[in-house]
């Protein structure tokens, strides 16, 4: 008979009433149903509070936390303190999951025997968010569905590796499900923005392995109004690169100087993507933030040519190194110039 686990879903829940419904009615409806539901109220000012506890009525498999607002990460820890399960899954409260989805990555954590699970994701607009099954739906049609396992090193070597796409996939917490046991000294960084990415690696340097599907479970609501579409804030930039600081010192901890030194290499792709975001905002610190990536660049570029460049193996990583090399000896006044980030830009994005 097959096995039939407790899963606990953790839900932040913060000034969603237009959208938390969604998210719920595509958890309670799941076709996997033991399921412990675990909406935490973090401080809602609207009505979200208030519809997380009529759910709570009408389902008891749902538990609803209400507490001061400390934001995303203190809101999942606070879950995770409460959970239950075997198994754990986060979902944000503006997203959709398929009714497929918790039953999917269950059977393929038993099936092969795997620390975590995880599916596919698209953006989907929220003003479609009625639509979202179709939406999924449709887009799964369209391929054969394929499984792949890799070992906690290759899913590593995916999370900072030169590609973006593979690199989204691995560093978000809700397109996956876990054994709790992962989280058991793991927290989310309260405080700090980027919470995935100075989570994620932690989770899969314990795990021993992570299988993936390709075929589409979540729906990732984008909105007119995202944060990553309006100016970036100082914090955003500090958040961003320091979670990538505390991953290189966690890998050297370790002695695993494979993964550090491909953190150190993404460190710098991450300055010059950033500085990318930047000149498109109007702000009037634009030149200021410009100037910090471009030192902030410099100083890991030195760290990561020292250490890295004599003992190089992959051919695509010694042509950056070379080109990198060349952009790194430009005079400073150019890093206020789109031409320079431009130039490396195109040099990261080299296949």
């Amino acid at each position: 008979m097959r096995n039939n686990d407790l899963i606990s879903i953790v839900v932040p829940v913060y000034n969603v009433e237009k959208y938390v419904k969604y998210c719920v009615e595509g958890i309670v409806n799941q076709k996997y149903d033991n399921l412990e539901i675990i909406l935490v109220d973090d401080g809602s000012t609207d009505n979200s509070g208030k519809i997380c506890d009529e759910y709570s009525k009408l389902d008891n498999r749902i538990k609803v936390i209400h507490k001061v607002n400390g934001g995303l990460a203190d809101a999942r820890n606070v879950g995770i303190s409460y959970a239950t399960g075997e198994y754990i899954g986060f979902v944000d409260s503006d997203d959709y999951i398929h009714p497929d989805f918790y039953q999917t990555l269950y059977d393929l954590l038993l099936d092969n025997n795997a620390d975590i699970s995880e599916c596919q994701f698209l953006r989907i607009a929220v003003e479609k968010i009625e639509d979202a099954k179709d939406i999924l739906d449709s887009e799964n049609s369209k391929a054969v569905n394929v499984c792949k396992i890799e070992s906690n090193m290759d899913a590593l070597r995916n999370l900072y590796g030169p590609r973006l796409k593979p690199y989204i996939q691995k560093v978000v917490v809700w397109n996956k499900l876990y054994k709790k046991s992962l989280f058991n000294d793991v927290k989310f960084p309260v405080g700090k923005l980027h919470e995935d990415e100075f989570t994620t690696y932690k989770v899969l340097s314990k795990c021993t392995n992570i299988v993936s599907t390709n075929t589409y479970l979540h729906g990732y609501m984008q909105t007119k109004n995202s944060i990553m579409r309006n100016v970036i804030k100082q914090k955003r930039i500090d958040d961003n690169l320091g979670a990538y600081e505390e991953a290189a010192k966690f890998f050297d901890k370790l002695g695993n100087h494979e993964i550090e030194n491909k953190v150190l290499r993404r460190y710098m792709e991450n300055c010059i993507e950033l500085a990318g975001k930047v000149f498109k905002e109007e702000s009037d610190d634009k030149e200021q933030k410009l100037v910090g990536l471009a030192e902030k660049y410099k100083e890991y570029y030195t760290t990561y040519y020292q250490r890295v460049l004599s003992n190089v193996t992959d051919s695509r990583e010694y042509e950056i190194m070379e080109l990198l090399k060349e952009a790194f000896e430009d005079k400073e006044h150019d890093y206020i110039n789109p031409i320079y980030w431009d130039k490396l830009e195109k040099i990261i994005n080299k296949n």
